[in-house]
């Protein structure tokens, strides 16, 4: 991802991922309080690749059935092809394909960059996502925050969203 601040056509993935996850509505910060408590602390037990960038991501996640707006979230990074899964974690994967990405200059406007998505898509109709009201595929496509390897030191994160061809 280039230092642009606006929106991107990229392709990306695929990944494999391993780290903790969250259920609910983040009503109450309970993701920053699962990355801090639950994650951060652990995220060393994860294998990493022996090649490759060393990422962080925040995957979102429709969970099937449920209409009261609450969201699978899960904070993670990339593991190797035979890492274990440390007791209390999950693995997922990020699916390699098209994405557009939207720049975030820090965590305090990572709220904007998640709402603007829907609109991306209603400004580019020659696009789709995988998950609307018709279908939801995001549980092999999942939309995710992106913390690259400068993130400590920049700030700058990245919000994904899955995209393909309108047909």
């Amino acid at each position: 991802m280039g230092d642009t601040d606006e929106p991107q056509v990229v392709e990306f993935g695929p990944y494999r991922v391993i780290g903790t996850r969250y259920v609910g509505k983040n009503e109450n910060r309970e993701i920053t309080a699962m990355w801090d408590r639950d994650f951060l602390p652990r995220m060393a037990e994860v294998k990493p690749p022996l090649s490759g960038p060393h990422l962080a991501f925040g995957l979102c996640r429709c969970l099937p059935g449920v209409t009261d707006g609450s969201f699978e979230y899960i904070a993670a990074v990339v593991a190797a092809d035979d890492a274990p899964v440390p007791e209390g974690m999950m693995e997922a994967t990020v699916a390699g394909g098209t994405y557009v990405a939207f720049p975030a200059e820090s965590l305090e406007v990572l709220t904007e960059a998640w709402q603007a998505l829907p609109q991306w898509l209603a400004a580019h109709p020659e696009w789709e996502g995988y998950c609307g009201k018709d279908c939801c595929d995001c549980d092999t496509h999942p939309s995710f925050e992106l913390y690259p390897e400068d993130f400590g030191e920049k700030g700058k994160l990245f919000v994904y969203m899955p995209i393909k061809p309108k047909a």
